[in-house]
């Protein structure tokens, strides 16, 4: 986190994307529920883009407290991922090629040598015009 940086220029960006989001999701809430909550939401919108554009340098404690939000949710997504990635994808392709038999790199067969020949293509001009 002491890495991070903490500009004007970035400090202006936070302050204008927090004002559309919160102005965004207010939209949304007011257009599907009808909520009074929507007004709130446009207020912090609203400030959120005053002082982003006026005085970026008082966003600073608040970009630093969503960045560290960021970080510790950036970590969770992330073994979440992996594990639904590796439990639900990987592991039942594994178990299913192994209950198959399936050798993919064909390793049962006892050979000399694990290279494959390439067949031989005389040598054409146009191979070279389109080559996938």
């Amino acid at each position: 986190m002491e890495k991070l940086n903490k500009d004007r220029k970035i400090l202006k960006n936070f302050g204008l994307t927090m004002a559309i989001a919160f102005g965004a999701i207010s939209v949304l809430l007011f257009l599907r529920y009808k909520y009074t909550l929507a007004l709130y939401g446009l207020i912090i919108s609203l400030i959120f883009f005053c002082v982003g554009l006026i005085s970026p340098a008082l966003l600073k404690p608040i970009y630093i407290a969503w960045m560290r939000f960021v970080l510790i949710l950036s970590w969770i997504n992330t073994r979440i991922i992996l594990v639904i990635l590796f439990y639900l994808i990987f592991t039942p392709m594994g178990l299913l090629i192994r209950l198959l038999g399936i050798d993919l790199l064909e390793r049962k067969n006892r050979q000399k040598s694990y290279w494959k020949e390439k067949e031989k293509i005389d040598f054409n001009p146009l191979n070279y015009e389109r080559r996938f």
